[in-house]
């Protein structure tokens, strides 16, 4: 015979009937074998009635997904202008008619580069707003992005 356990909704655990837990909580919930077999090692919630039911996150919010994305390409742009010694892509481009060349043409390369990125990440979101791709992950985004500047370019 199958042993019958019971849900705490406010516990969010599963207690074995017949056995004495000295802090049981007061909710206990009588609940089908099949849908505690079911919901077996799977994150769970209590569902309006109390019983328990599968957790599936809400999806993010456009406006959510978008403003993480931005930030993980910024962070890249930043990191790249970094490694070549500026505090980030705002202060290299500063360096724009730089009377030293070197930091001119880097410059001009990180202004060029930061300029493709942004148009490439607003052209795939109209793309996405139009239905016609699903949103990047932040991984996916930057797989994107245009090729950084590199050591030794020209600009």
């Amino acid at each position: 015979m199958a042993q019958k356990w019971k849900f705490s909704p406010s516990t969010l655990g599963w207690y074995l009937v017949g056995v004495d837990y000295p802090n049981a909580p007061d909710d206990l919930l009588d609940v089908p074998a099949a849908l505690r077999e079911e919901l077996l090692g799977k994150q769970i919630e209590a569902g309006p009635d109390g019983m328990p039911r599968e957790y599936v996150p809400a999806a993010p919010d456009a406006a959510s997904s978008i403003a993480a994305l931005t930030a993980a390409v910024q962070i890249v742009l930043d990191a790249q202008a970094r490694s070549f010694g500026y505090d980030d892509i705002k202060t290299a481009i500063t360096y724009r008619g730089d009377p030293n060349p070197k930091f001119a043409a880097e410059a001009e390369a990180f202004f060029a580069w930061r300029s493709a990125v942004w148009t490439q990440a607003y052209q795939h979101l109209a793309l996405v707003q139009a239905g016609g791709a699903p949103m990047p992950t932040a991984e996916e985004a930057i797989a994107m992005m245009p090729p950084a500047p590199s050591k030794g370019q020209d600009g």
